[in-house]
C-alpha cells in the first residue's frame, strides 16, 4: 500500500484519537454505577472474617455464594466462601481475585464462573479469554497456588438453551488448565444431567436455574476428592 501523503496521515491520526478519547469517555461514562455496585458487594465480603493465610478460596458466582455446605462438604480443608451473586469471568478478572484473594494468599482457588456470561451473550471465547487473564494474574502473583475450576453447568429453562455453547466454553477451559500443572478442572456438568442429557430435575429448584442440596452434592462427590487430595498436608 502506497503510503498517505503527510496532510492526509496527518488528518487520519487526528479523527483517530478524536474517536478513542470519544470512545473511551464514553466507556468511562458507561461503567460508573456497575463499578460502584460491584465495589459495594467487594466491600461487604471484606467486612466478614478474613480468610487465613494457606486457606482455600471459593470465587464466583451465584452457585458459589449459595453452596453454605461448603465448609462441610470440603473439611478439613480451611474454606472461605467470597461468591458473588450475578458476575461473571470479568467481574472476578477486575474485582474479586485482586480484592478477595491475592491479598489472603491462598494455597487454593476454587472458581466458579462463565454460566452468567454465556447467558447474557458472551462468546466461549471470551470467557476463556477472561479466565486467560484470571489465571496469568493469579500465577504471576502466587506461583504456589492451585486453581480448580468447576466446569459450566447446564442450567434449567433458558439457560439449556445455551447448551452448546456451554460445551464449547468448557471445552475451552478444560483444555486450557490441562497445559499447566497447577490447575486442574473439575467436570460436573454430566453428573448433573439425567439419562436423555437434560438437567437434573431434583438438583435444580423448581423454576430456578439453582441447585438445591442435591444439585451441592454432586458438586461435593467431584470436587471434595481432588481439592483433599491436592492440598492436604501429606
Amino acid at each position: 500500500m502506497l503510503p498517505l501523503p503527510p496532510r492526509v496521515s496527518s488528518l487520519a491520526a487526528f479523527f483517530a484519537i478524536l474517536t478513542l478519547g470519544t470512545a473511551g469517555s464514553l466507556a468511562d461514562a458507561r461503567p460508573s454505577a456497575d463499578a460502584a455496585k460491584w465495589e459495594a458487594l467487594v466491600q461487604k465480603k471484606l467486612r466478614e472474617p478474613a480468610p487465613e493465610e494457606g486457606a482455600v478460596i471459593a470465587l464466583g458466582s451465584s452457585s458459589i455464594a449459595r453452596w453454605t455446605t461448603i465448609h462441610e462438604d470440603l473439611a478439613p480443608l480451611r474454606v472461605y466462601n467470597m461468591g458473588i451473586g450475578g458476575s461473571q469471568m470479568q467481574h472476578a478478572v477486575q474485582w474479586f481475585l485482586p480484592r478477595l484473594v491475592l491479598p489472603f494468599r491462598p494455597r487454593g482457588v476454587l472458581l466458579y464462573e462463565g454460566s452468567n456470561d454465556l447467558a447474557a451473550g458472551v462468546s466461549p471465547a471470551e470467557v476463556l479469554l477472561q479466565f486467560q487473564l484470571l489465571h496469568k494474574q493469579l500465577h504471576e502473583a502466587l506461583p504456589e497456588t492451585r486453581l480448580f475450576v468447576i466446569s459450566i453447568m447446564a442450567g434449567p429453562g433458558k439457560r439449556f438453551e445455551k447448551w452448546e455453547a456451554i460445551q464449547e466454553a468448557n471445552h475451552l477451559l478444560e483444555t486450557e488448565c490441562a497445559q499447566y500443572p497447577w490447575m486442574r478442572f473439575l467436570d460436573t456438568t454430566q453428573a448433573l444431567l439425567d439419562p436423555n442429557g437434560r438437567p437434573r430435575p431434583e438438583c435444580f429448584i423448581p423454576n430456578d436455574i439453582h441447585m438445591t442440596p442435591e444439585g451441592y452434592a454432586v458438586w461435593k462427590k467431584v470436587v471434595a476428592p481432588a481439592l483433599l487430595e491436592a492440598l492436604s498436608p501429606p
